[in-house]
C-alpha cells in the first residue's frame, strides 16, 4: 500500500518537531521555516525547478546551497534530506504540519470563522473564550470571513474540524428530511 504525500509530510514534520522540542528550539526553527515558506509562496516555481529534468543536477545543488546559506544546521539538514530523498516538493506541507505541532504544544490554535455578518469585538472575544475551553487552548488566532450565503450562524474551522452551525446547512438538512 502506497503512503500518500500528506502522510509523508506529517512524518517529516513530526520528526523535526521531536528534535526541536526536546532542544527548546521550536520557535526559532518555526521562524526560519516561516521565512522559507514565504519564499515558496512568492516563488511557486521553486519546488518545480528542483524537480525539473531541464535543470542540471549541479544547478539544483547550487540553488539548494543558496537556500541553505543563512539557515540553522537543523533547517539545512531538512533541506538537504528532502532534496536527497526527492521530497523537496513536500517542504511547504512539512512546514505547515510543523507549525501546527509547534502551535499545539504551545497551546495556540488557528481558527477560521465564517459568518453571514461581521462579528463585533465583544462577540469575537466571547467566541474566543468558548473556543479556548472547547479545544483546551491558551491562545486563539482568529481569522474571520463574511459570507452572506450562509444566511446566519457560524462555520468554524479549527484543529482539523469543521463545526457547521450555519442556517443554510440547517435549512438544507430540513429540506432533505422532508424529501425522505
Amino acid at each position: 500500500m502506497a503512503v500518500n504525500q500528506a502522510t509523508i509530510a506529517g512524518r517529516y514534520a513530526k520528526a523535526l518537531f521531536e528534535l526541536t522540542h526536546d532542544s527548546d528550539l521550536d520557535q526559532a526553527t518555526l521562524a526560519e521555516l516561516t521565512a522559507l515558506q514565504a519564499v515558496f509562496q512568492d516563488n511557486p516555481e521553486l519546488t518545480k525547478a528542483i524537480d525539473s529534468e531541464r535543470i542540471s543536477e549541479q544547478g539544483k545543488i547550487d540553488l539548494l546551497n543558496v537556500m541553505k546559506q543563512s539557515a540553522s544546521q537543523l533547517v539545512q539538514n531538512l533541506l538537504q534530506m528532502t532534496f536527497d530523498y526527492r521530497r523537496f516538493d513536500l517542504l511547504p506541507d512539512i512546514i505547515t504540519d510543523y507549525e501546527k505541532l509547534v502551535n499545539k504544544a504551545a497551546g495556540k490554535l488557528k481558527v477560521s470563522v465564517t459568518t453571514a455578518i461581521a462579528m463585533s469585538d465583544e462577540q469575537v472575544d466571547k467566541f474566543k473564550t468558548q473556543l479556548m475551553q472547547r479545544f483546551a487552548a491558551k491562545e486563539i488566532e482568529l481569522s474571520q470571513t463574511v459570507d452572506e450565503s450562509i444566511i446566519g450562524g457560524v462555520i468554524t474551522y479549527a484543529d482539523n474540524q469543521i463545526l457547521d452551525g450555519s442556517l443554510a446547512t440547517k435549512l438544507a438538512a430540513i429540506r432533505q428530511s422532508i424529501i425522505r
